[in-house]
């Protein structure tokens, strides 16, 4: 999950003496550097601009006027054989706290902890997503509180964009979540997500985004396979009216 380090309560201040909790996280921080330095070369390379075309890689899309300067982009892609309006769904519902983030369960609850169940259907509940909501990556009673990603735009079935600038000064921007959703055909979506990286973000947090790389655009690329198996599962079940002709 691109930008989580600060959503997983990785702080550089003070810090109370270590839980359980905070000390499988350490452990799982310490193995993921260990894993970033020994694949810091091949691995990023392949998956930053996993399954993206060429015109996709460099395309503008919304939210990349958050960040004109960026120093790191990342764009992936994946085809999902859906309607744009049944892909949007999976998307709102984000979050460890509601649908979940459709990623790897084992690292998510075997190794961080954070208590996710990935929903397996549309929660009519949780599609009310606004600009100022968070989508957490963290529960409440995870060290460092209930953190994540904020809205800062959405066009229903079109694009969502989140600021990931923890420990910026307000009004600043130095990470993002971009999804974007093109019609691919009459009945396919291409989603894509784009992650921006820019100036002033806290020196502590871009070396840990540098080490924690590897790691992030691994699940990342789970995330929209996850997103691609529910919405194609929910199409076959719910077929849009343009799939029936």
């Amino acid at each position: 999950m691109g930008g989580t380090a600060a959503g997983l309560g990785v702080r550089s201040g003070p810090q109370s003496g270590p839980g359980p909790q905070r000390r499988r996280l350490r452990g799982f921080l310490a193995a993921a550097v260990a894993t970033g330095l020994s694949t810091h070369g091949l691995l990023p390379r392949v998956l930053r601009t996993w399954g993206a075309t060429g015109p996709e890689k460099t395309a503008p899309l919304p939210g990349d006027e958050l960040i004109p300067d960026a120093d790191d982009v990342w764009t992936m892609a994946v085809t999902v054989a859906a309607r744009p309006g049944q892909v949007w769904p999976w998307l709102v519902q984000m979050g460890v706290d509601r649908a979940g983030l459709y990623s790897y369960t084992w690292v998510e609850n075997g190794l961080l902890r954070l208590g996710v169940s990935n929903a397996e259907r549309v929660h009519p509940e949780w599609q009310d997503l606004k600009v100022g909501d968070i989508i957490a990556f963290t529960p409440g009673g995870y060290p460092g509180g209930r953190r994540g990603p904020r809205v800062v735009d959405l066009a229903q079935d079109r694009h969502l964009v989140l600021d990931s600038s923890p420990g910026a000064p307000p009004g600043t921007v130095t990470g993002t979540w971009q999804f974007v959703l093109h019609d691919a055909g009459p009945s396919g979506t291409r989603l894509l997500l784009r992650t921006l990286t820019g100036p002033g973000r806290p020196l502590g947090l871009r070396v840990t985004d540098f080490l924690l790389r590897p790691g992030y655009l691994v699940m990342d690329r789970a995330m929209l396979l996850g997103v691609k198996k529910r919405a194609e599962g929910g199409a076959l079940r719910n077929p849009s009216p343009s799939t029936l002709l």
